[in-house]
């Protein structure tokens, strides 16, 4: 595992797949993704301690959240990285 390249493919999910999290859980992710969109293995494990949540939802947040932004640049929302 490549602890150091970002790990999140952007990826539309239904809302009733996405976790479900606290307000404060969705502000400490939101806070997250305003600083880095694609963050490493590693930064996903820390959020996810943080948060008190998997690590599976941290991507799939992210995932979904990433789409979305690519959506509001005029970008297609299920692509791969920030840069494809």
């Amino acid at each position: 595992m490549d602890l150091s390249k970002g790990s999140i493919r952007a990826h539309l999910t239904e809302y009733q797949s996405l976790p479900r999290l606290s307000l404060s859980q969705t502000s400490l992710l939101e806070e997250n993704f305003k600083q880095n969109r694609n963050p490493t293995e590693l930064e996903v494990v820390l959020y996810a301690a943080e948060a008190g949540i998997t690590e599976e939802d941290v991507k799939k947040w992210f995932q979904h959240r990433l789409a979305v932004w690519r959506q509001q640049q005029g970008l297609p929302a299920n692509s791969g990285h920030i840069n494809s």
